[in-house]
């Protein structure tokens, strides 16, 4: 059997429907999606794979921030006094995993403060916590790094470091004791564009383990004018030598009300047991991810467009569309697949890889008997071309590619790239040993925004790339013996 063109956009049209909201983890549009590609996996012939022969694999995860009545931050010194609202002149980036959002999850007054610069630590280079103590107190640094535009900076010259993200800051400042982290605009953007509404809308964190802190430009002002932060700045700009400080009369207070949302979410799972009873008990998992970012959030590529449906048609309605008419195929032809066939629909794949990482703990097939694992996530721009990843952990499966492509009749250019190690749910499986394929068509201006629509889909494309991996899940389910896992 072959993968149904027309079946493929239907799929892709209602997962990306207004109608399920941009299937955010957590919410009644995942649940309608996650519903439906129980349906398809069960009318195209599968068997339930879930816990106690149900369709989902249900696991807990976190997703949004409860925001309770009292948050409140000012910072003293020289005299002066700069208070911040949360949602418009400042917002958390770092929130605890504490449930109960009446107590509180900071509270923090009278701490003394230092100015470690721009917070940053680059072994060999540059530190701003050399000479500086900040146990038990707050710190306040500047965004971004020095010399950010100079090419021939020692910084890695103008391209950007992992040093320089808030998550490796918070690290660095919590590491050293540090109560918490407070972070104002450095001087050489004149813009503060931090999205401090967007809190506000969709209230969202990490958990960087200790408070972290945006605050605005223009309520901090009179306290970087008393300290002379932006003269600092310059300073450090010009010979890239950290000049953090004690600020002898600087005091920060801080109550923070908020908690984390825990939701329950479900993978869904579909098995195609082998047609050989010897080899059935070896599985391919075919797996692509079918949550998305919702209305934006924090995950948006476009901050100001929060509020907006993010449909995902690309993003990953393409990829679950694709794995149901791969499962429609083969059980249409059962012979030809000696080994399981195991079809996963992940969910929480845009808060972390989540579902991959929780398959993969609880396997329907025991983990050392999944000999492969086909992903397909962002799979429906092909244009004539599509980036196959993996290949370099398992040499041999180059083969099982080519037979492929000959099989497929496939006209698409097949480029060894990918977006990544790490950035979909492959990543899963390769961190447990596991030869895992990752098919991928690119990113795009509609990548994490409201743009990305079904019109868009390159229908032709995506089913010819559904093709080349069902005809890549044949020829592994036939291989005599298991692909390798080479180690990099």
């Amino acid at each position: 059997a072959d993968i149904a063109s027309g079946a493929l956009l239907e799929h892709i049209r209602f997962l990306s429907s207004d109608d399920l909201k941009g299937r955010a983890n957590g919410t009644p549009g995942l649940d309608s999606a996650g519903d439906y590609v129980a349906a398809q996996f069960k009318a195209v012939g599968l068997q339930p794979g879930g816990p106690g022969g149900d369709w989902f694999q249900p696991f807990e995860l976190v997703a949004g921030l409860k925001v309770g009545s009292v948050n409140t931050l000012s910072i003293s010194g020289k005299g002066r006094k700069a208070s911040f609202v949360v949602g418009t002149s400042y917002y958390p980036l770092s929130a605890p995993s504490n449930e109960d959002v009446s107590k509180p999850s900071a509270d923090l007054r009278g701490l003394p403060v230092v100015f470690a610069g721009y917070g940053l630590v680059v072994p060999g280079i540059y530190d701003d916590y050399a000479r500086i103590d900040v146990n038990g107190k707050a710190v306040l640094i500047l965004s971004h790094e020095p010399q950010e535009h100079d090419p021939n900076s020692r910084l890695n010259g103008t391209r950007p470091m992992q040093q320089t993200t808030v998550a490796a800051k918070a690290a660095a400042a919590r590491v050293r004791g540090a109560k918490a982290l407070i972070v104002v605009l450095d001087p050489t953007h004149r813009v503060d564009d931090a999205p401090y509404g967007l809190f506000g809308a969709d209230p969202d964190a990490e958990d960087h383990g200790i408070p972290l802190l945006r605050i605005r430009r223009a309520e901090a002002q009179p306290l970087v004018e008393a300290w002379r932060l932006d003269e600092t700045a310059r300073e450090i700009d010009a010979d890239l030598m950290p000049r953090s400080r004690d600020l002898p009369d600087a005091r920060v207070d801080y109550v923070e009300h908020l908690a984390k949302n825990k939701h329950t979410v479900r993978n869904v799972v579909g098995v195609l047991p082998g047609s050989d009873a010897a080899r059935a008990r070896e599985a391919i998992v075919i797996g692509a991810h079918y949550d998305h970012v919702g209305f934006g959030g924090r995950l948006s590529q476009s901050p100001d467009k929060t509020g907006e449906i993010h449909n995902g048609a690309d993003d990953n309605a393409s990829g679950t569309a694709s794995i149901i008419e791969i499962a429609r195929a083969a059980a249409a032809d059962r012979s030809r697949f000696p080994r399981t066939l195991i079809f996963v629909a992940f969910a929480g794949e845009e808060r972390g890889l989540l579902g991959s990482a929780h398959y993969v703990s609880q396997p329907r097939v025991p983990i050392e008997n999944t000999v492969a694992m086909l992903n397909l996530d962002m799979v429906g721009r092909a244009n004539g071309a599509v980036d196959v990843s993996g290949l370099e952990a398992s040499p041999s499966m180059e083969a099982d590619l080519e037979a492929a492509v000959k099989a497929s009749g496939s006209t698409l250019k097949v480029r060894r790239e990918g977006p990544g190690a790490g950035r979909s749910d492959d990543y899963s499986f390769i961190a447990r040993r596991i030869p895992a394929i990752n098919f991928f068509t690119g990113f795009h201006d509609d990548y994490h925004r409201p743009g990305d629509d079904w019109q868009k889909i390159d229908v032709p494309g995506t089913t010819r790339v559904a093709r080349l991996a069902l005809e890549l899940a044949a020829s592994l389910a036939n291989r005599e013996t298991k692909p390798e896992f080479v180690s990099k």
